[in-house]
């Protein structure tokens, strides 16, 4: 793999300048291709099982009133870089968005709404991704900065903004014929490119995704008791080739066109606290497509795979990582590129990396001490928990579709050149 210091202009657009690669930029890079190969394997798989219905576990996930939609989870194991994976997963399709059109006229309105609905998913989609919940008005004047230790205290309003969807970003691009890396420049950074750019000039693009508002809830007592709420706002690097870019033009006599995205997700190379999730997968994917037939009827799928966990939450055993993440947390992460030569050397000795998952150790010790009753009749169990987290995973994938709904719409014409689009949807930043 080769570095360039110097942005490409034809590759990320005007305004390059020099561009610094972090060691945790560097790790993330190292691995891509490995992620992406563990990412087409599972796409593969999902491509077999979802043709034939030949899901080894496949249950209900939600239920929708008064709505075409469907979706279903599933357990299965995958062939995933020459090994079997045991893999859970989620899938969803919903009624996205059909023409009023008199029905001489419909034919017409179909074939027009194909190439709009594929210049918005191929174009903008993932730039608009990404959105904030309304919330009260606060003058500027009444914004009251009240001392962290007193806030719990105080009446006097705060902004706190919600945010729902995925929000991406991109860093860096692989281009095609020359296997040259390089970065998008700050001004890029959330103007996604094209997505029919790869594949023909890039081999591949490594963006970024936070999910916002993803939050696993832990009830160890049931329903209706105290609840511990872990924020999964981290985000994941992926990466994306020409196979996780769907651009078909009448692939099946009833539709007039197939467009969508997907991408691989990959490991965090710094651990955190827990051991599953955005950014902590394997091996993981996401796909979003759409599809329109004939008459001009939207449809919107999401699909999720990725390996089971093997534990949940991952708790050091060791003193000197407390101290490393303390410091992390009391200095908003600046602190772990001064302590990194340090983590890595200690990470070395005996022991170093010991840890317990107190998840696991919470459900193994519930149904030892009930001789499997706790599982059995209670639902203390790990797979209770994964399908609790697809739960969430597809309310997440159905919030950034309906989201994205209004967008669509207010659109008048997304084959207009940009500079008569809203800056916020050419930029991808709303403020």
């Amino acid at each position: 793999m080769s570095w360039s210091a110097t942005l490409d202009t034809a590759c990320c657009g005007p305004g390059a300048s020099p561009w610094s690669v972090s060691q945790e930029e560097r790790d993330v890079l190292d691995s891509a291709d490995l992620y992406l190969r563990r990412g087409l394997d599972l796409k593969r798989w999902w491509d077999r099982a979802c043709a034939t219905n030949s899901f080894a576990q496949k249950f209900p996930l939600t239920v929708s009133f008064n709505r075409p939609d469907e979706s279903f989870g599933f357990f299965d194991v995958a062939r995933v870089d020459g090994r079997d994976m045991p893999i859970m997963g989620n899938y969803q399709s919903l009624f996205y968005d059909q023409p009023k059109s008199p029905v001489a006229d419909r034919a017409e309105a179909a074939r027009w709404t194909r190439d709009q609905l594929r210049q918005f998913v191929l174009r903008y989609f993932m730039r608009i991704s990404h959105f904030r919940l309304p919330e009260a008005f606060i003058p500027n004047e009444d914004r009251v900065r009240v001392p962290a230790l007193l806030r719990p205290l105080s009446w006097c309003p705060e902004e706190n903004p919600a945010q729902v969807g995925f929000g991406f970003s991109q860093f860096f691009a692989k281009e095609r014929g020359s296997g040259e890396v390089r970065g998008f420049p700050e001004i890029d950074r959330y103007a996604i490119v094209d997505l029919r750019r790869i594949g023909t000039q890039l081999e591949w693009i490594l963006p970024s995704v936070r999910i916002f508002d993803f939050k696993f809830s832990f009830q160890p007592f049931g329903p209706g008791t105290p609840s511990l709420v872990v924020p999964l706002n981290e985000g994941s690097y992926l990466v994306m080739n020409r196979d996780f870019v769907f651009d078909e033009e009448e692939p099946t006599p009833d539709l007039l066109g197939r467009y969508g995205f997907g991408y691989s997700f990959i490991k965090n190379p710094l651990p955190g606290l827990l051991a599953y999730g955005p950014g902590e997968f394997d091996a993981a994917i996401e796909i979003i497509r759409f599809t329109v037939d004939r008459a001009g009827r939207i449809r919107a799928e999401a699909i999720f795979v990725a390996n089971r966990p093997s534990r949940v939450a991952s708790v050091s055993l060791n003193p000197l990582d407390w101290g490393y993440q303390a410091a992390n947390l009391l200095t908003l992460g600046t602190s772990r590129y001064l302590l990194e030569p340090f983590k890595r050397t200690w990470e070395l000795l005996p022991g170093a990396n010991a840890s317990f998952d107190p998840v696991q150790l919470l459900i193994s010790t519930a149904n030892l001490m009930t001789a499997g009753l706790a599982a059995r009749d209670f639902c203390v169990s790990l797979e209770q928990l994964e399908r609790e987290f697809l739960v969430i995973h597809f309310q997440q994938h159905n919030a950034a579709l309906v989201g994205s709904l209004e967008t669509w719409r207010q659109i008048p014409d997304w084959l207009a050149s940009e500079d008569r689009l809203p800056a916020w949807v050419v930029t991808g930043r709303s403020g």
